[in-house]
């Protein structure tokens, strides 16, 4: 398996199955499939510009304009993929149309144009994508509570008025795909990270503190409609709890991550309602000094909201109250006296 760098979120290279006569393009149909890009998790969180050639893969849509632009005539454009699963061939070292079953061929028109429109993972409901407003929508986004199942949703740049003539198809002199040039579709992270350090005080050296599980709630469904390439989020809803890890970990006086990072639909937070719970135990020289869970507002500080292709960190520092001594001396009892006669 061939893994290929980018410099953007992702990039698509349309290449031709056929060889043709670049000087007769008319001679044989031109095929459209993707050449793509390699590395890192593509369901769950993507922290670099590497893109997956494991499943699950990206959604297209693709409309076709028969004279104009896209921007005067996307009203009266055609539908020519309409939620296309593209999936990685191993076989051809190429992305290519994928129905489920099997790879399938889409050719360039003869005229006209094509507009592209992405989005990552790949999802069979849920979406669509209205030409009229030009906004791509995922109705009831939910988000997983395990790390391990969320997915990083993301939507592309709208790549506009693209033909063949532009060098997106593999010519005859171009024998392998990864020659293949293509058109650049740039992925934007849709929703949130939010992440948690831990550490102990600088004065807690002879002090052991074990952090046992850090949670938080949030809420995990809520409407994402991008409108001109511009995202936008609708309430979210339903009330979740969200574990950054369950397990213990020794906290030191420099900060470390404690678990993954979740991904969250970007929401408002609520005041005295939207919390994350550290729990965390107490020891010196063997000495159990018990466990205590403390919850803080996750609106904090200069953070009241999540936002979209934004990473939250939260710096955890456990101190302890020190013990304090206040010395008082009890007034004398009343004085008894006793007449003492010595001759």
């Amino acid at each position: 398996m061939k893994k290929y760098f980018i410099l953007a979120a992702a990039l698509l290279s349309l290449a031709a199955c056929n060889k043709i006569d670049p000087e007769n393009p008319t001679q044989e149909k031109r095929a459209i499939n993707f050449s793509a890009v390699a590395a890192k998790t593509t369901k769950a969180l993507i922290t670099s510009t590497y893109y997956n050639t494991s499943d699950p893969v990206f959604g297209m849509y693709c409309y076709a304009v028969a004279s104009g632009t896209w921007a005067e005539n996307h009203g009266t454009s055609q539908a020519y993929m309409d939620n296309v699963q593209i999936k990685y061939n191993e076989s051809s070292d190429i992305w290519e149309p994928y129905n489920g079953s099997a790879f399938v061929t889409y050719y360039w028109p003869l005229s006209g144009s094509l507009t592209f429109i992405g989005y990552s993972p790949y999802k069979a409901s849920g979406v669509s994508y209205d030409k009229t407003t030009q906004a791509l929508t995922f109705t009831d986004f939910t988000q997983a509570a395990a790390v391990a199942s969320q997915e990083d949703l993301m939507w592309a740049t709208t790549n506009v008025n693209k033909t063949a003539n532009d060098g997106h198809y593999q010519s005859s002199s171009e024998d392998t795909p990864s020659t293949a040039t293509g058109v650049n579709v740039v992925f934007h992270h849709a929703l949130s990270q939010v992440c948690f350090t831990i550490s102990k005080a600088a004065t807690l050296t002879d002090y052991t503190v074990t952090v046992n599980s850090i949670t938080f709630n949030a809420f995990k469904k809520g409407t994402l409609t991008v409108t001109n390439d511009t995202p936008s989020w609708g309430e979210a809803t339903v009330d979740e709890t969200f574990t950054a890890k369950a397990a213990a970990q020794e906290a030191t006086t420099s900060a470390v991550a404690y678990g993954d990072a979740n991904l969250a639909i970007p929401q408002g937070l609520v005041a005295a309602t939207q919390k994350f719970s550290i729990n965390y135990s107490l020891s010196k020289g063997g000495v159990n000094l018990g466990s205590k869970t403390v919850s803080v507002d996750l609106r904090n500080g200069s953070v009241t909201a999540w936002a979209n292709n934004t990473k939250y960190v939260y710096n955890i520092t456990i101190d302890l109250n020190k013990i304090y001594f206040n010395p008082t001396v009890a007034e004398w009892a009343a004085s008894v006296e006793q007449g003492v006669n010595v001759n």
